[in-house]
């Protein structure tokens, strides 16, 4: 129960309840339910919004007994005033999403909730059943209240190309024929899902940043319909949890190896190569770092070897000849990876294998003689002036991601 006057009570409590509403919010019995949470939320921020403040003048008119820890009274009494101007902007920001919920409440007390979906909504979710059971090239996966489904298309050139559905719960569903994961190689299904799960996944990031920025046009924005990234929304921790799997893949075959990966002001200076002249003079750039046998024996001794590249959800990728190059500007870093042909491994022989009765019994020899590539040092390209970062800039566009639908 609020005390009324122990700030720091009351503090702890709120914190508590909000944390007990983020759990229980997760699923609605009765839809209608949520127009009671809307008004208690909007009257939660005016008084959070008025916190706020009194943070604010608390920490201004007590200022001349702010000392920092070498007990310069100048330096705590900086300290108290920017303390106070940042609550200010924060109570300026909360505003704006208390304008937010305020309209969302307007929408949501329009509605006419119906305990069941309608006899046509209920036909479409059954007809699409019966396609997606019916179809066995069809690849499906249930992300919380949503069903993703991907079969492959003709590719094209040489992108890999797969068709997708999306259907949420409430019967609503869309189709697209742009979802471009990898060139060259054939993409498995698995991985399709995946990198659709990482797009619906930047469709959500997208909203949420759109929702705190105002008229901003950050990427990822109109790749799906809104009820898709609002339903992405919801479903952040599943879409997280299946754009980040990794099926096990066999042992022998083509591998790829890590040449290098670069961040911060590095990345910058490849990634402004892209924008300017293409992929293909950032892939000649960064085989700069690779000395051939120095880098596989590197990347196999400190187990930079995959079964494929490793990428995010809003990475690129670009493959030619033997090399891969995957990046992703709103990230901000960049690698360079080469293929590898696994050996056979001579260890694994017939004549050498030791069943594991022998082996219990003391009878046979576990002893194995495998070389060991010895990492020899490696030295690194010469790189170019970094250039200042502008870290209060918004998301940035790639020149060349334009009309290329969900491709990475």
């Amino acid at each position: 129960m609020p005390t009324f006057h122990d700030p720091l009570a009351d503090a702890a409590e709120a914190s508590e309840a909000l944390r007990g509403l983020a759990h229980a919010s997760r699923v609605f019995d009765n839809p209608a339910d949520t127009y009671t949470v809307f008004g208690d939320l909007i009257a939660g921020l005016r008084s959070l919004r008025q916190v706020l403040d009194q943070l604010a003048n608390t920490h201004l008119a007590a200022r001349d007994r702010a000392f920092d820890d070498d007990g310069s009274p100048v330096a705590g009494a900086a300290e108290a005033l920017a303390a106070a101007d940042e609550l200010h902007q924060a109570g300026t920001l909360l505003d704006q999403a208390h304008d937010r919920l305020a309209a969302s409440f307007t929408h949501s007390g329009r509605i006419a909730w119906h305990t069941q979906p309608t006899p046509e909504q209920t036909a479409v979710r059954d007809r699409i059943t019966a396609r997606l059971d019916g179809d066995p090239a069809t690849t499906t996966a249930q992300v919380g209240t949503l069903t993703l489904a991907v079969w492959p298309d003709a590719p094209v050139g040489e992108h890999q190309r797969y068709a997708y559905r999306i259907t949420n719960t409430t019967g609503q569903a869309v189709e697209g024929r742009d979802l471009f994961t990898g060139a060259g190689t054939p993409v498995k299904p698995d991985r399709a899902l995946r990198d659709l799960a990482g797009y619906l996944s930047a469709a959500a990031e997208t909203q949420q940043y759109a929702f705190y920025h105002p008229g901003s046009a950050p990427d990822h924005a109109g790749l799906f319909p809104t009820w898709v990234a609002e339903a992405a929304h919801a479903n952040t921790d599943a879409l997280t949890d299946l754009s980040e799997h990794r099926p096990s893949e066999p042992a022998a075959g083509r591998r790829w190896l890590n040449v290098v990966f670069l961040q911060g002001d590095e990345a910058d200076q490849v990634l402004d190569v892209i924008d300017r002249e293409g992929t293909d003079a950032a892939i000649e750039h960064l085989k700069g770092w690779d000395y051939g046998d120095e880098t596989t024996d590197a990347a196999l001794e400190n187990g930079y070897v995959y079964d494929e590249p490793p990428t995010g959800a809003l990475d690129r990728i670009v493959t030619a000849a033997d090399y891969t190059l995957t990046y992703a500007h709103a990230h901000g870093h960049v690698a360079l990876l080469r293929a590898y042909d696994v050996p056979p491994d001579p260890a694994l022989e017939d004549t050498d294998v030791v069943s594991a009765r022998e082996a219990i019994s003391g009878v046979g020899s576990l002893e194995r003689s495998t070389a060991r590539a010895r990492r020899r040092p490696t030295a690194r390209a010469p790189q170019a002036p970094k250039r200042e970062v502008d870290w209060f800039a918004g998301p940035t566009r790639s020149s060349s991601s334009a009309g290329q639908g969900l491709s990475l």
